[in-house]
């Protein structure tokens, strides 16, 4: 059975590492390998924390692990490796406690998810959002958003040079119901809003 469980452990398809009561290095499976680029006899009797995690996170990391030393595990803890080449590795760790036949904690289990590619497409996300409000910002035109509930939620730098009307100002009022909206004209832009909300464009609407 513990053959199996070592087998299990080490060709599993998700990095393993595990930790004595001491945090030296005891288990380190193929897929930790893998994406470290450290051999298992590179980390084995090592200190994990102050060997492989990087400064601004050895804190935290070692945290996790002395929390699972005492029992209580930790799901879903992210933070990043550095691989022997020097690639940044983002890892989802779930922590928990290695028992002996008595029950007593001995050491730690980490089971690891590689989620690089996540991270870095959150990160291209946020770096095109902040593309595209620099682009609103800076457009030489006047462009408005409204919420689903057609208040202000965008008002870019040229309609401020406009209107007159600071964007601190105008965000959270209801745009059909605005001063700087004749009245007689506040039922059709609300309307024109309405429509686009529900996917009708409207194109030229003056």
């Amino acid at each position: 059975l513990a053959q199996d469980l070592m087998r299990l452990i080490d060709y599993a398809n998700a990095p393993i590492f595990g930790i004595d009561s001491t945090g030296q290095v005891n288990e380190w499976n193929r897929k930790a390998v893998e994406i470290t680029g450290y051999s298992r006899e590179q980390v084995l009797g090592r200190n994990l924390v102050e060997d492989f995690i990087t400064p601004e996170y050895q804190k935290s990391v070692k945290e996790v692990l002395d929390n699972a030393l005492e029992g209580k595990g930790t799901d879903n803890f992210e933070f990043p490796l550095y691989s022997r080449g020097g690639k940044k590795v983002e890892v989802l760790l779930n922590a928990t406690t290695r028992v002996d036949a008595n029950c007593s904690p001995i050491g730690v289990i980490g089971v690891g998810q590689d989620i690089t590619e996540r991270k870095n497409a959150e990160q291209e996300v946020i770096r095109m959002a902040m593309d595209l409000q620099r682009l609103i910002d800076s457009a030489n035109a006047p462009i408005l958003g409204v919420d689903q509930y057609g208040l202000v939620n965008e008002w870019n730098q040229n309609l401020e040079n406009v209107t007159g009307y600071p964007k601190n100002e105008v965000v959270g009022t209801s745009l059909a119901e605005c001063n700087f909206i004749d009245e007689s004209n506040r039922a059709s832009i609300g309307q024109v809003f309405g429509q686009a909300l529900r996917g009708i464009d409207c194109q030229n609407f003056e």
